[in-house]
């Protein structure tokens, strides 16, 4: 089994906090997972594997990181998250 991994943003752009996001990286097979604070450069673009969501719906994820685990994870090999 392959450990996947999703970064995201936590704070707005005009945050001094915006570099700190969230890390998740779980495994799908054993279904464990860790999540952590991570330092991610201003600079660098982060996928949004939430865009096409409604906003009601990418909120209730992103409050609950079993459910984002769980959606992230149902995902197909091509639009899936990979290890970073």
């Amino acid at each position: 089994m392959a450990v996947r991994s999703y970064q995201y943003r936590h704070y707005p752009a005009g945050s001094p906090h915006y570099e700190r996001c969230i890390g998740l990286s779980w495994c799908s097979g054993c279904r464990v997972y860790t999540g952590a604070m991570v330092h991610v450069p201003r600079t660098t673009a982060l996928t949004d594997a939430l865009a096409s969501l409604t906003s009601e719906h990418r909120d209730r994820l992103l409050h609950n990181e079993v459910r984002l685990i769980e959606h992230l994870d149902g995902r197909t090999e091509d639009d899936a998250p990979t290890q970073q």
